[in-house]
């Protein structure tokens, strides 16, 4: 199935979209969220392939600066990720007249994924995050230090420029000065994790060079209830493309828990 492509302004930018099937009001939609040096063509046939498991509707967008979305400019700081859960995707739900969504986030969108459940609590019904990054520590460090490295080689910066264009030095930079400041080692958002209220679905794997052990330490200190987490022994850093079986089984099961999709019977 081809992706339809949009067009809208989120906070003040302009984004671009896609989606898999029909969006409207009434209709679960599942929201991807990229990661932190990503964009919606490298989700690959991800989408349409979750579109077939699931049946439902699927809508994917660059954020600004990623892309074809606007160029990002002036300095990024850590409010980016607060922005991005709070106005930006209260936008995007606006323009699509979303009223019930569920975030597939990746990476540095699956911690945004799960600060947006806090700040959106009747409109996101359930968080499937991959991999999410929700804090910096020394092994996110190392990962941030090899990708600097790898991008000034050349090598990165050559594949990262086939998705983002003319946005991929911006792009790279803002990533990557937000996470090496000294504010980065003390930024949190357990507050916002421990406000969250509906079923989340979180894996990592094992392999990731950002490292996930600290990150299942927060998860698990600050929220309790309706927490599916699993860890992949033989998985990096994109379980959607590494370990899509598991990725696509545990969407499957996120989706048939109460209150996601159908109302929860205790509510009905």
């Amino acid at each position: 199935m081809d992706a339809t492509p949009h067009t809208l302004i989120a906070d003040g930018h302009r984004l671009h979209a896609a989606s898999w099937g029909a969006i409207g009001a009434g209709k679960p939609t599942l929201v991807l969220m990229h990661g932190g040096l990503d964009c919606v063509a490298t989700w690959k046939d991800f989408p349409e392939v979750l579109h077939a498991t699931t049946g439902l509707a699927v809508l994917a967008y660059d954020r600004w600066g990623h892309g074809a979305s606007e160029q990002l400019t002036g300095e990024r700081t850590m409010a980016y990720r607060r922005r991005e859960a709070g106005p930006v995707l209260a936008d995007l739900f606006g323009y699509f007249g979303i009223d019930h969504a569920i975030i597939v986030g990746h990476s540095d969108g699956g911690a945004m994924g799960l600060m947006a459940a806090a700040h959106h609590p009747d409109t996101i019904h359930g968080v499937l995050a991959l991999v999410p990054q929700i804090l910096m520590h020394p092994s996110s460090a190392e990962g941030m230090h090899a990708a600097r490295q790898a991008f000034e080689s050349g090598k990165l910066r050559s594949g990262l420029a086939r998705y983002h264009g003319d946005n991929t030095e911006a792009m790279f930079w803002g990533w990557y000065g937000a996470w090496t400041t000294p504010e980065a080692f003390a930024w949190s958002m357990a507050d916002e994790i421990s406000r969250i209220r509906c079923p989340i679905s979180v894996l990592y794997g094992m392999q990731d060079e950002y490292g996930y052990k600290p990150n299942i330490e927060v998860l698990i200190e600050h929220y309790d209830p309706l927490l599916e987490l699993v860890t992949l022994p033989a998985c990096g850093h994109h379980p959607q493309h590494q370990a899509r079986d598991e990725v696509l089984a545990m969407a499957v099961r996120l989706l048939a828990r109460p209150g996601v999709v159908a109302p929860r019977p205790d509510l009905a």
